[in-house]
């Protein structure tokens, strides 16, 4: 099925400056990527995946290049603007959780709902994350790993982003804990539409993704689309 593109990435590149020292995290970096596709990023630290996904959220500046989100230029927005494209169009979930620990599961949700446009309520976004209504009034301090980061995944996902950004979400979980929150991401990516992207060290995770993106040296190495994804559940780690 083609896809209508949603977000083109020309010529990417970033320098970081450290005195006289120059390190290239990215070098003229193509890309096209679909609405609603599910993108797997892989490749060794160091390689340009989390530059390229910061840049990608509006959470960083490319030294030249650009990135189109359907026909804006993100590259181009002041810092207004772009605070104001992660609000309304992008969902973030890292690899450690960042709940407010004093609040329930809950009310780390409903956080973004009282500031989104048109948010999910927090009982829909921690159920579509897969958190059991039991545990909805539950601090972190009180949540599993895995259960804290469906918390994680309720808060990016209650805005109805349209780009989810998923930097190592399984990297601090057991494997079976890690399966589980990963198919609680590609429920949501079938659920809500968003494209999604997630970086990972672990080469299995690619079997549930549209394409693998291997990055080397700050350039995209090789793509590879998968005909039929498979479930987080069939995976060997």
């Amino acid at each position: 099925m083609q896809r209508e593109t949603v977000i083109s990435i020309e010529g990417l590149t970033k320098i970081y400056r450290s005195g006289d020292v120059e390190v290239h995290a990215l070098r003229g970096v193509d890309l096209s990527i679909g609405a609603g596709e599910f993108l797997v990023l892989l490749g060794p630290s160091g390689s340009g995946k989390s530059t390229l996904v910061n840049i990608v959220g509006g959470l960083d500046k490319p030294t030249s290049g650009r990135v189109i989100f359907k026909d804006h230029n993100l590259t181009a927005l002041d810092e207004t603007s772009m605070t104001r494209f992660r609000r309304d169009h992008v969902g973030f979930v890292f690899q450690f959780y960042n709940l407010v620990p004093s609040l329930t599961a809950w009310e780390n949700v409903a956080l973004i709902t009282e500031i989104a446009r048109n948010p999910m309520s927090p009982s829909a976004a921690l159920e579509l994350a897969g958190l059991p209504a039991a545990r909805h009034d539950h601090f972190p301090a009180q949540l599993s790993g895995g259960e804290q980061q469906r918390v994680a995944i309720a808060r990016a996902i209650a805005k109805r982003p349209e780009i989810l950004l998923c930097d190592e979400p399984t990297g601090a979980l057991d494997s079976a804990t890690g399966i589980r929150v990963l198919e609680a991401l590609a429920k949501v990516n079938v659920e809500i539409g968003a494209t999604t992207l997630v970086i990972t060290h672990n080469a299995a995770i690619g079997a549930m993704a549209d394409r693998v993106i291997y990055f080397a040296d700050g350039h995209v190495s090789r793509i590879v689309a998968n005909d039929v994804r498979q479930p987080a559940s069939s995976m060997r780690w």
